[in-house]
């Protein structure tokens, strides 16, 4: 079990990203705030930033103004090959973007630490919903950390602990704290809604 604390500083991290990222846009378009306007934004929309086309692209991307484009595209790529490994299960992606020396900060109890550990996660999960796909909702780039809003889709048409699945439609949200460095993936702290996943495939009854 993850001890409690970790999980709160996890949950108070990501909120004080976020809630960063609401503050700049509400002063943005407040028309009384000169004394704001005046100075750089921390946080801006990049359009110099080279995705790659052939993974997840972003719905929504806000990227801190003190990166570079170079560093700003490393990062941002990273975070596309990564959840390109999620949309698809294609595990050359993770020898691509995540160290060898990788740690996860909220790792479930029997699952492998480090990049064998997300190979662990998503061969099971796949089991359960082999078609599942991974979808980056919104994308926040700030310092050498990668903040991803996630939504995942699929169908529960294979297995989960043993049990066949209905084959019903799945859908539910993550949320995912990604540290990277010389555009590599070293660590990172996820959440994600497992109470309606759990739901959806009939493992636990919906209230």
């Amino acid at each position: 079990m993850i001890p409690l604390t970790k999980k709160m500083s996890s949950i108070a991290g990501i909120a004080v990203i976020f809630g960063t990222m609401l503050f700049t846009t509400a002063c943005a378009t407040d028309s009384k705030t000169s004394a704001y306007d005046k100075q750089t934004a921390v946080l801006s929309a990049k359009t110099d930033v080279q995705l790659l086309k052939d993974l997840p692209q972003p719905v929504s991307m806000t990227i801190d103004s003190s990166l570079d484009s170079t560093k700003a595209t490393e990062m941002v790529q990273a975070a596309q090959r990564f959840y390109g490994f999620w949309n698809t299960g294609n595990e050359e992606l993770i020898a691509q973007t995540v160290s060898q020396s990788f740690i996860d900060n909220t790792l479930p109890k029997g699952r492998p630490q480090g990049p064998d550990g997300l190979l662990f996660a998503s061969r099971n999960f796949r089991k359960a919903v082999p078609d599942l796909q991974c979808k980056i909702e919104d994308l926040l780039v700030v310092g050498d950390k990668v903040t991803a809003r996630l939504s995942f889709t699929g169908t529960s048409k294979g297995e989960f602990m043993g049990k066949p699945l209905a084959g019903k439609p799945i859908q539910f949200m993550a949320i995912d704290v990604l540290r990277i460095k010389d555009g590599k993936l070293v660590e990172d702290w996820h959440l994600e809604d497992n109470l309606t996943f759990m739901q959806q495939i009939g493992v636990l009854a919906e209230n």
